[in-house]
């Protein structure tokens, strides 16, 4: 489907889908229905490169990550890591697979343990994954990783609630990177952060990728930070993704009307372009994944529908090298 090599590519998902199931009764449950976060998803990750998946909130993003990092199961699909199909995998066998594959979540607070120090919070998956040999090793090299996140070493004896919010987000860097993975899944790292502290760390991040060759699946909805740090892009709707491919072309000429209406929402620094934009308004909310509409679910939504967009869903079709839309108004 993609102008790359088998080679060259790290990860790829095919058709992925991950339902969760509704359920009722007080003694039988049952399922009623299904909210359907994700329903087949098709792309691919190049070694070393950033893929930004973009939507509105409840679009299905974060799942798509976390499905493919198998945190959650996947209910249909393939999840290619490296060449191997882990969609399945048990426990033991997926192990190997942990060390190489990381998360950095949106809520640093949530996701480090206020028990732990944060030396105790960086060592342990060195020592778990056995990077290092011995645990004062392990101490030796979170040093090293505090001072390359913009810490200092005396850090580690804290604990997460002693630090502002971009300083525990450093501790969750840290901790990504402490087993050297190859693929890290950046879910809105900086959407609780200031504007400030978010540069920094988008910085920290493609200082990483060009020194440790990493690649990323960056999520998230600020489509100025997606441009900035990313090659490719994917936008997701209710689930599926309507327009993928090159950022630039992408931003530069936007073809689904999804898209167009995300990017005239994003303000242009410069007044006087700012004044002579179109703004596309769209009305209405974002439909129910559990009860989506017939035909394209952006169509109740779609200034520019036609009768087919209310009785069929669009196949993604390829507009250009590396650039694909599903809309019938693309031909």
């Amino acid at each position: 489907m993609y102008d790359v090599s088998e080679k060259d590519v790290l990860v790829k998902v095919v058709g992925l889908k991950k339902h969760f199931p509704i359920k009722q009764g007080f003694f039988i449950k049952r399922t009623v229905a299904h909210v359907k976060a994700v329903d087949g998803v098709d792309f691919e990750i190049k070694k070393g490169e950033t893929f930004a998946l973009v939507g509105e909130s409840g679009c299905g993003k974060t799942t798509v990550g976390r499905t493919i990092l198998r945190l959650i199961d996947p209910t249909e699909g393939q999840i290619f890591f490296d060449g191997t199909d882990i969609s399945k995998l048990g426990y033991k066998q997926l192990l190997p697979f942990r060390r190489r594959m990381q998360i950095v979540f949106q809520d640093p607070m949530s996701s480090l343990n206020p028990r732990m120090t944060v030396g105790q919070i960086v060592t342990e998956p060195m020592i778990f994954h056995n990077v290092v040999k011995t645990k004062q090793e392990a101490y030796e090299r979170a040093k090293e990783l505090m001072e390359m996140v913009g810490l200092k070493t005396f850090h580690l004896d804290r604990y997460p609630h002693q630090f502002s919010g971009g300083q525990r987000q450093r501790v969750a860097i840290a901790r990504a990177i402490a087993i050297q993975p190859e693929f890290i899944v950046l879910d809105e790292p900086t959407s609780a952060l200031d504007v400030s502290v978010q540069a920094q760390i988008i910085n920290m991040f493609l200082d990483f990728q060009e020194r440790f060759h990493f690649s990323y699946l960056f999520i998230s909805h600020n489509l100025g930070l997606v441009r900035f740090i990313s090659q490719r892009v994917a936008i997701m709707y209710l689930g599926r993704i309507v327009e993928m491919g090159d950022s630039e072309e992408i931003f530069s000429q936007p073809l689904h009307p999804y898209s167009k209406a995300l990017l005239s929402a994003t303000p242009v620094p410069d007044p006087k372009v700012e004044k002579a934009r179109k703004r596309i308004i769209l009305t209405g909310g974002v439909p129910s994944p559990i009860n989506r509409p017939s035909g394209c679910f952006f169509n109740p939504r779609c200034p520019f529908k036609v009768e087919i967009c209310e009785k069929e869903y669009p196949q993604m079709i390829q507009v250009s090298n590396n650039h694909w839309v599903a809309c019938h108004l693309v031909k």
